[in-house]
């Protein structure tokens, strides 16, 4: 469906994924990193769970420049989140929230 998209056609994507393997683990959203690039207006602003507490990874920044975007188009808030005791997949008190945006 995604490559059925016309390039440049999106001012903004919040892209949200579950892993469906345990090798997707912390990297399932890097897939749709170039898709994101392609769909995107300059401009147009990409974020994402990042599963990341406090900065990128040097794997998670490596996907984002393989993708096309440059270390001036990368940035994050980071954003304080309280979890209940039961949540299975997050138990950080801090959360990144990316902030990519196409030159």
């Amino acid at each position: 469906m995604v490559p059925c998209l016309a390039p440049a056609s999106f001012q903004g994507i919040l892209f949200d994924t579950y892993p469906m393997t345990i090798d997707e683990v912390h990297c399932q959203h890097y897939r749709f990193f170039k898709h994101a690039r392609r769909l995107l207006s300059p401009g147009g602003i990409f974020t994402y769970y990042s599963d990341e507490t406090q900065d990128f990874s040097p794997r998670h920044r490596k996907a984002l420049h393989d993708a096309g975007f440059s270390d001036d188009c990368i940035s994050g808030e980071i954003c304080p989140v309280e979890t209940p005791l039961s949540c299975m997949y997050w138990r950080a008190p801090t959360l990144l929230s990316p902030v990519i945006i196409r030159k």
